[in-house]
């Protein structure tokens, strides 16, 4: 989940406009007949579901066989992976896996990527939302190594950030009720999120962050796995957070729902753009458009700044593709 390039204009129309449509959203978003937050936030059920857009099912197979070499590298210095038959313990200089180190945690690679199916498919259910691109988020974002990166403010498995808390907790009201109350209390949690100080806004966001904060020096490898099963589920709250978010940003720009311009997994390509780029670059990029009828006539329309939303989608549908 990258940096977000906000404009504050923006977040200043997104908050007004969620304050007036977010419990219309959830109300509606529970029906069982809905197809989930998503497809009701879309504006229409498809006629027709891509595969990589099918909701979790009877037979749903997540298993993946890819090469993840940042993850190699991972399991090699955290000790998971013994290095020892390969040069420097199988690492470069720089901390990536060597030829040697890649080959050797081969085994461990396939084990570790699909150690989080069963979570992966029982919170994409609980949230009505397809599991392959929960799990193809994973993969682009952390390789499927749950420990935070602090440097960069990234965190879990999703690569959660502050923004990404600030998404979460502004368009998931049971889910802010959820964090706000571990702290505050239900009397201290009758405000809505966007009406908070600031000081208590940055506060529940740091918590969302502890709670999937996965670094355990205690743990084998270092990593926490229980607290990387908890970032799936708080990433399938952000993901549905952005559908909501994706829509309102739609209307905004065009003043209009996103079924009436765009296919159903054109749409899910730009909630997973928004998810990684940030509201105020889908909000450049379809006003930039015009008419955003495809994704691909908004992709084209990111700003330099923002380019990153358009490469994120081809590189989560390299991880779909079979």
């Amino acid at each position: 989940m990258a940096s977000r390039a906000w404009s504050s204009v923006i977040r200043i129309l997104l908050a007004a406009l969620t304050v007036m449509t977010t419990a219309s959203w959830e109300t509606t978003s529970v029906k069982a007949d809905s197809g989930g937050t998503c497809q009701t936030a879309y504006g229409l059920t498809p006629t027709s579901i891509p595969d990589w857009l099918i909701p979790v099912s009877g037979n749903t197979n997540l298993a993946t066989a890819n090469r993840y070499d940042v993850l190699a590298a991972e399991l090699l210095s955290s000790g998971l992976v013994d290095g020892i038959s390969c040069p420097a313990q199988g690492l470069n200089p720089d901390g990536s896996a060597n030829g040697c180190g890649i080959e050797h945690s081969k085994d461990q690679v396939l084990t570790w990527q699909n150690q989080f199916d069963s979570v992966i498919l029982s919170s994409s259910q609980a949230a009505e939302l397809p599991p392959r691109v929960v799990k193809a988020v994973i993969a682009v974002e952390s390789q499927f190594w749950p420990a935070a990166n602090w440097t960069l403010g990234e965190i879990g498995l999703g690569q959660m950030t502050t923004y990404g808390a600030d998404l979460v907790l502004m368009w998931r009201p049971a889910y802010f009720q959820s964090i706000c109350r571990q702290t505050y209390g239900e009397v201290g949690c009758t405000t809505q999120y966007q009406f908070l100080d600031s000081s208590t806004q940055y506060l529940l966001r740091g918590m969302v962050l502890r709670d999937i904060e996965a670094t355990c020096p205690n743990c084998p490898g270092g990593v926490d796995l229980e607290k990387g099963n908890q970032a799936i589920r708080v990433l399938t709250e952000t993901l549905n957070a952005s559908c909501l978010q994706s829509t309102r940003i739609f209307n905004l720009a065009t003043g209009k729902q996103p079924a009436g311009f765009l296919s159903y997994d054109d749409y899910w390509r730009l909630v997973l753009a928004n998810y990684h780029a940030g509201a105020g670059c889908v909000y450049q990029a379809l006003r930039k458009t015009g008419n955003p009828n495809s994704w691909n006539s908004i992709a084209a329309n990111f700003s330099s700044g923002c380019a990153s939303g358009a490469e994120y989608i081809r590189r989560i549908e390299g991880q779909i593709k079979p």
